[in-house]
């Protein structure tokens, strides 16, 4: 790699990690007042506060990434232009459009490196943070536990152990129900599977046994209950779709569709999982160009108002696509897929005249 290129690559890097820890120390302060006085309270360790912070500093920077990694290249292209070393480039021989290339490149570099690793970390984080809250700070009771998948829950007269195969708790596997009168078995419920619907669970496979008739097997293919418990009564931490991985969001979606329930929005949320590590490509190209192309040494102010005008404004039309395809509006996503084909596509052509 040729010296010029380390050397803007690594002001990018420089300029990214200093957003970075001012976008973390923000949100952390944020975080950290607005619980701390609640956190106090409950009279627990200061360490369970700091574990909750921990979790809740790696949720924001999923938040705030991309924004800012998108942000970077203007900062950039206006901290070269401060200290001349922009015109000194240009004065070299260097064209605009080899330099937007590479600053572009780099940022397109660190969007998908990180943006993958985030988007790995974040549902584990997201999960950790509402679980260190609720049930080690605020003492929420756990309701069961855990063991290899599989859910053992204790009622009030009865118990359940089942595998949940999808993250709502709507879709289960390899169930076993046993109800109790005077903590001995009066009813035992078998199945292979079942799942929640229409506030009935749907059993296949399903083996009935009842005290009146001995606990003599009686097989059904498939039969309907109203059991005393809800999916959410067997989720731990309830997540909005916005937390799940990717693999639970497949899971969810498969369970949507054998019962033959809209699944757009799990659709819009794999979309928006998809394109995350391309957002801050998306949000800087084009102000860098407006940047450079409005460039002159004695006016620096100017084209760096007008490019941070554009991010925002493409930041705003960013955030509205997304509510809308949050909101079930597919046609959303495909505007916003357009818009960064059409910025990709006008990459490419810089690239190839660069």
């Amino acid at each position: 790699m040729k010296l010029y290129k380390k050397y803007v690559l690594f002001d990018l890097l420089k300029v990214n990690l200093l957003l970075w820890f001012l976008f973390f120390v923000f949100y952390f302060l944020v975080d950290f007042f607005d619980k701390l006085g609640e956190f106090l309270s409950f009279k627990k360790p200061f360490y369970l506060f700091l574990e909750y912070l921990f979790w809740k500093s790696l949720v924001n920077i999923y938040e705030f990434f991309p924004f800012a990694c998108g942000l970077s290249g203007i900062l950039l292209l206006l901290w070269l232009a401060r200290t001349g070393e922009l015109l000194a480039f240009f004065s070299l021989g260097f064209s605009k459009k080899s330099l937007i290339s590479l600053i572009i490149i780099g940022i397109l570099i660190l969007g998908i490196f990180g943006g993958f690793i985030i988007i790995f970390v974040f549902p584990k984080a997201a999960f950790l943070n509402v679980y260190t809250w609720d049930f080690k700070i605020a003492e929420r009771k756990k309701q069961y536990l855990v063991f290899k998948e599989q859910i053992f829950l204790r009622g009030l007269d009865y118990y359940l152990i089942a595998k949940p195969l999808e993250p709502k708790g709507e879709y289960l596997q390899d169930i076993l129900i046993v109800f109790l009168e005077n903590e001995n078995p009066k009813n035992i419920v078998w199945a292979k599977e079942g799942y929640y619907q229409n506030n009935k669970w749907i059993l296949k496979e399903v083996i009935l046994q009842k005290l009146e008739d001995n606990f003599y097997p009686k097989i059904f293919k498939e039969s309907s209950f109203k059991f005393p418990f809800k999916p959410d009564t067997l989720v731990i931490v309830e997540k909005p779709l916005k937390f799940l991985s990717i693999k639970e969001l497949f899971k969810r979606m498969k369970y949507l569709k054998k019962v033959g329930r809209p699944y757009q929005d799990i659709l819009a949320e794999m979309f928006l999982k998809v394109i995350y590590p391309f957002i801050p490509f998306f949000l800087s190209f084009f102000p860098c160009f407006i940047f450079l192309k409005n460039y002159i040494p004695s006016h620096i102010v100017r084209p760096f108002l007008k490019s941070l005008f554009s991010f925002f404004i493409l930041l705003v039309i960013f955030l509205f696509l997304e509510i809308l395809l949050r909101k079930g509006i597919i046609f959303s996503g495909l505007i916003l897929f357009s818009f960064m084909l059409i910025n990709f596509a006008g990459f490419l052509l810089i690239l190839r005249r660069a």
